[in-house]
């Protein structure tokens, strides 16, 4: 209950009692008049001297003036008391303002006379001056209802007033609006700060945090809003744009660099999106970038896509990379399911990736996408294994100990029929897809076998990446083994590195291949090693000839003590296994000089040479 409330209940009780009290006083004043007059009455008829009453009809001539409403006679002649009561004399204001009987007696008090007066005329009185007391309180409880009404609703208006206005005013209420003032902008602060949270929360969960465009998340919700639609059906251009030389950049050159790769290549997008207000970039993975334009024409799309090819030729050749990224575009229509939408998009750039360098590819129709897709994969990579069109590069360790003989990692490149150089991780992606990362694992391994009977200098040493597929199958395993024993001086030059993280998921696969490599005469390395401390009991099972630190350790660790301490733990319990340590991805002379201090085997890193294509003599090089 609110104070107006309040005070309507309190008026009401006001006026009730003011009535009563009203009432209560008109019968203090009237009642001794009516004892008065009824007073009077017993002199103006001579009741003190009337004659005995003995029947009704003298008891008629005494009321017939009509001066009695009540009379009661009792004398000795009575049987019974004479008794008049006038019916007619009867009403509310007699009952609210009764006076008590009088009695008169003879002088020889032998007869007994008890009566009320009539008083028609007070009695008539009475009513009109109840009503006009009780009509003027009624109006004035009114009157004040009314004002105060118009009082809450005048404080109402004027602080609702003060309180709206943003400038000072001069208002009745001054104190208590500058007191809501102050609450007002008080809580509009906190809604300012709740919605500033709200804003960041939700630029956070929406937003990439390396590179600042939109994340995945974003990505999904317009792509779904734009394909569910129900106002008209709606058109749309959709691009996924792959950078395919991160994953050789975080492995050759450490994460850092890997990182400013992508962040160069945002900035190369939004260079060219940035003109057209309604395209959204997004960060979808790793490596894959997705641009959405709502109501783009086609012909725009492929212009956009020719201007971020010639961004991306000139950023290549700035930085000697083998390529920087493919574009697959296609167009949508609202109503259409997402999964064919993607998977029409993702065949056009899968079909951009055996186009030519930084190649961008419109795909309109869906073609049967996944089968087709599939198979045009399988015939790209069986082309590659007849041709044998794989490039070999090699990138050396610096060796720190003067008797440890280190070895070269060995990448790998891959040459179309057309002479086109496609991404390698997207080759072994897609061989992965097609079942035919066996067939290409073994190519590799066949051509590094060649060309280390090719080469003259038998001092050097090559190391070979092995997949977790081909580390998995048997018949892999056992033909590896019949090949690497057919030619003992060969096989002692190799080393095979395989991850810890594919090692770790299946020990029994990756116990048994560390024993074949053993047999034949070859040395194994871990490569990427240092997750945690299981890495230990890894290190204790397989009993590898080399460990590589993973280069996440050792990025920052000029900086960073935990690395410090976790590497050196590293080197101390490898050498106690006569396991030789080797850390990857050194960019800086400050890391190299930190882990010389350690007493780290070998260094592998930009710091120490960058890949290069591995040159034979006699041999004519692919590219």
């Amino acid at each position: 209950m609110n104070n107006y409330k309040k005070t309507i209940w309190v008026n009401y009780l006001f006026t009730f009692l003011s009535a009563v009290a009203i009432t209560l006083i008109i019968k203090v004043v009237f009642n001794p008049l009516l004892s008065q007059q009824q007073e009077q009455l017993i002199q103006a008829l001579s009741l003190d001297e009337a004659p005995l009453f003995v029947d009704e009809s003298s008891l008629s001539r005494l009321v017939e003036h009509n001066q009695f409403s009540y009379i009661k006679i009792t004398n000795p002649q009575l049987m019974l008391p004479l008794v008049y009561e006038n019916k007619q004399a009867a009403g509310i204001s007699r009952f609210l303002f009764s006076i008590p009987s009088t009695f008169v007696s003879s002088e020889n008090s032998t007869q007994l006379i008890e009566f009320k007066s009539n008083n028609d005329a007070l009695f008539g009185l009475l009513p009109n001056i109840l009503f006009t007391l009780y009509s003027a309180l009624i109006i004035v409880s009114t009157f004040i209802m009314f004002n105060f009404y118009r009082l809450f609703k005048n404080i109402e208006i004027a602080l609702i007033n003060e309180i709206s206005e943003t400038t000072t005013l001069q208002g009745p209420y001054t104190k208590v609006s500058a007191i809501l003032n102050d609450q007002k902008e008080a809580f509009q602060n906190k809604l300012n700060e709740q919605k500033e949270k709200i804003t960041r929360l939700t630029q956070q969960a929406t937003t990439d945090n390396l590179t600042g465009v939109n994340n995945r998340s974003a990505f999904r919700k317009t792509l779904t809003e734009i394909l569910s639609a129900e106002s008209g059906q709606k058109h749309a251009i959709l691009s996924i744009i792959r950078a395919s030389e991160l994953l050789a950049i975080n492995s050759q050159q450490g994460f850092m660099q890997g990182d400013l790769y992508l962040e160069n290549l945002t900035a190369i997008i939004l260079k060219v999106t940035s003109p057209h207000k309604n395209i959204s970039v997004y960060r979808i993975s790793g490596s894959d970038f997705a641009l959405i334009a709502p109501g783009m024409s086609v012909n725009e799309a492929q212009q956009i896509a020719q201007d971020l090819k010639a961004l991306f030729d000139q950023y290549q050749a700035q930085h000697n990379l083998g390529s920087i990224a493919y574009n697959g575009i296609s167009s949508f229509l609202s109503g259409q399911k997402p999964e064919q939408v993607l998977a029409r998009t993702d065949l056009a750039l899968a079909k951009a990736q055996t186009e030519g360098v930084n190649s961008w590819v419109f795909q309109q129709s869906n073609d049967n996408d996944n089968q087709f897709g599939q198979q045009q994969w399988r015939t790209v990579i069986e082309n590659i294994i007849a041709q044998k069109g794989v490039i070999l590069l090699h990138q050396p360790i610096l060796t720190l100990p003067p008797d440890m003989v280190g070895y070269e990692e060995i990448f790998t490149r891959f040459v179309s029929d057309d002479g086109h150089v496609t991404p390698a991780e997207t080759i072994f992606a897609m061989a992965q897809r097609v079942d035919m990362i066996i067939k290409l694992e073994q190519l590799i391994i066949g051509e590094v076998i060649n060309q280390c009977r090719k080469k003259t200098d038998q001092n050097s040493r090559w190391g070979i990446n092995i997949s977790s597929s081909a580390m998995q199958n048997s018949s892999f395993i056992v033909w590896l083994e019949r090949l690497l024993l057919r030619d003992p001086k060969v096989a002692a030059l190799l080393t095979f590195e395989m991850q810890e993280e594919l090692l770790d998921s299946n020990i029994v696969s990756s116990k048994r291949v560390f024993d074949m490599l053993r047999r034949t005469g070859t040395r194994s390395a871990i490569s990427n090693f240092g997750k945690g401390i299981g890495s230990f009991g890894l290190l204790r099972t397989l009993k590898p000839d080399f460990v590589k630190i993973d280069s996440s350790l050792i990025n920052n660790i000029e900086l960073d003590s935990a690395n410090q301490q976790f590497i050196r733990m590293i080197i101390d319990v490898a050498h106690r296994m006569n396991c030789s340590v080797i850390a990857e991805g050194v960019e800086h002379l400050a890391q190299k000089q930190i882990l010389e201090t350690m007493h780290i085997d070998g260094i592998q890193g930009f710091l120490i040479a960058r890949p290069s294509e591995l040159k034979i003599p006699g041999q004519v090089n692919l590219i």
